[in-house]
This record gives structure tokens, C-alpha cells and sequence, in this order.
């Protein structure tokens, strides 16, 4: 009985979560698009600019009617456009080519520093260290810059990096999208196997003859894995602003992200600007809710399972 009531508060309590992170989400979204009603441009030359509440309040009545007349005929009408489906596979592409990349390289990244006497592994910490708060339009400069600088200097183009009409380049947003990412996700990696090395079992494990790399890649990666998806969750939410930053920057017209960015700026109607970012980030929402599960199925339920 008491599973039960346990079970249905649980329910209850989730249930009110998402309708509260919904509406949260359909309010932040209205006072987005009414926020420069509040600006009264219609004025005289030289007159100062006014403010106006009677813009907003209209504006907002316009949201919730067009919220009114959400039904999922519309939904289906909206993911059928070739423009939302064409958008939405290259953003895709980019996105998935990069957490592979952000994957393997911060994983190449934290083992080999790992596995790294303790003093140089101290320098290359501190050197990573510094990337962590590298600003990402500041590296996208960078790499601006030296391509423009080996073209003019060598007559040499590594990658393109503008999109005009349907030519939508994948090295450079790849590039942009990860590097950061990765270096982000190898420290993180780097940190959790820190913490790790005080546990008893890893002294046990040298005690016991095996290598480092063995116990490092089999049974220390097994236990931070818990931890190590937790902040995942950053590098998931980083990639995607990464790449909505790249794509806007660079003229790439056909991604969903430039259709968003369209639609908070010159759109009059709220429900495709809803299903847009739905669509933007409902994959990146089910790729985290996936890690998460795998993580607790393979790994918390079966901890005490694993000896050395």
C-alpha cells in the first residue's frame, strides 16, 4: 500500500514538474517576442525614444490566441515542410560528426594525460585548465583568422567556412562545434579519475599486478561513469549553442537554427517558432535521458557486481 501511495506521489510530483518546465518554457518564449513592443519606434525626427505597455499587452493577447489554436495537424504540417526536414539533417549532421569527435578526442585526451607521470601530468592539467574559460567566440576568431591568414599569405584554404545558398559546410562547424567541447570533456575525465585514485580498490588493483592502463580503462572508468554523465549533460547543451553560434555567424541558411533564429526576429506567429526549438532539442533531450539509463542499468545496478 505504502509502494503504492510512494509510486503515485512520485507520478504526481513529475507530472506537475514538466507541466511547470512547459509552461515556463511558453512564457519565457511570449515575453521574448513581446519585449520589443515595449519600444515605441513610430516617432518624430529627432524626438527621444518612448516607452509603450499598450504594445506589449497587445502583442502578448496575439501570443496566447495563436497558442489556442496549437493541435497536432500543425505539428505534422510543420515537420513535412522539406525546408524544416533539410534544416534539421544538416544541423544533424554537424551535430552528430561532432560528439563522436568530442567522444574520441576527449577520450584520447584524458587518457594519455592520465597515464602521465604526476608532475607532467600537473603541467598539461594546468595548460587544459586555461581552455575552460576560453570564450567560444574567441576561438572561433582564431580559426578565422588563420584561415584567412594561410589563404592570403600561401594562397591556401583549409576549409570553407561561409554557406551561400545550398552549399553548407561541415569541416568548420565540425571543428568550431567540438574542439572545445572535447577539451572540456577530456578534463572532465581527467578530474573524475583524480578523485577516483584515492579509493582503496585502486591500490589493491597495483597490489594485485594489474597495469595502470588496465585498471584505469576497466574498472576506475566503470565507477565515474555515474559522475562522468552527469556533466555530459554540459558538453550535450555547449555543442548545441556552439553550433546555433557557427551556423548564424555563417550564413547557413538551410539549418533549422537559422530558421528559429528567423522566426524570433522578422516571424508573426508563435506556434513554429515552439515546434522549431522543439524539434532543435527534443533529440539532444532523449540522447541525455538514453545516457542517463544506460549509465544506471549497466553500471549503478550491477556496481557490486564488478570484483577485482
Amino acid at each position: 500500500m505504502n509502494n503504492g501511495l510512494w509510486i503515485l506521489k512520485n507520478a504526481f510530483v513529475k507530472t506537475l514538474y514538466t507541466l511547470a518546465l512547459i509552461g515556463t518554457f511558453l512564457l519565457g518564449i511570449s515575453f521574448l517576442l513581446s519585449f520589443t513592443a515595449i519600444f515605441n519606434f513610430d516617432r518624430k525626427p529627432g524626438e527621444h525614444l518612448a516607452l509603450s505597455f499598450d504594445g506589449v499587452q497587445l502583442r502578448l493577447q496575439t501570443i496566447f490566441t495563436q497558442l489556442m489554436d496549437f493541435n497536432f495537424k500543425s505539428v505534422l504540417d510543420y515537420v513535412k515542410n522539406p525546408n524544416v526536414l533539410d534544416g534539421f539533417m544538416n544541423s544533424y549532421k554537424v551535430l552528430g560528426i561532432s560528439l563522436i569527435a568530442i567522444i574520441m578526442l576527449g577520450s584520447m585526451i584524458g587518457f594519455l594525460v592520465i597515464l602521465l607521470p604526476i608532475k607532467l601530468r600537473r603541467s598539461f592539467h594546468q595548460f587544459l585548465d586555461y581552455f575552460e574559460g576560453l570564450p567560444d567566440l574567441l576561438f572561433i576568431f582564431i580559426i578565422n583568422m588563420l584561415n584567412i591568414f594561410l589563404l592570403q599569405e600561401f594562397n591556401y584554404k583549409i576549409f570553407p567556412m561561409y554557406g551561400f545558398g545550398s552549399s553548407q559546410p561541415v569541416a568548420f562547424p565540425v571543428i568550431v562545434t567540438s574542439f572545445l567541447p572535447a577539451v572540456l570533456f577530456g578534463l572532465y575525465l581527467i578530474k573524475c579519475f583524480e578523485e577516483e585514485e584515492q579509493a582503496h580498490y585502486v591500490q589493491l588493483g597495483y597490489s594485485k599486478g594489474l597495469s595502470r592502463s588496465y585498471l584505469y580503462a576497466v574498472y576506475m572508468l566503470r565507477n565515474i561513469l555515474p559522475v562522468l554523465s552527469l556533466k555530459f549533460r554540459v558538453i550535450l547543451y555547449m555543442m548545441l549553442s556552439n553550433l546555433i553560434l557557427v551556423e548564424h555567424m555563417y550564413h547557413y541558411n538551410i539549418t533549422l537554427t537559422n530558421q528559429i533564429i528567423e522566426q524570433v526576429f522578422r516571424g508573426q506567429h508563435l506556434l513554429p517558432l515552439i515546434y522549431g526549438i522543439g524539434i532543435l532539442i527534443l533529440p539532444v533531450i532523449i540522447l541525455e535521458y538514453v545516457i542517463n539509463l544506460i549509465v544506471k542499468e549497466t553500471v549503478i545496478r550491477k556496481r557490486g557486481e564488478f570484483q577485482l
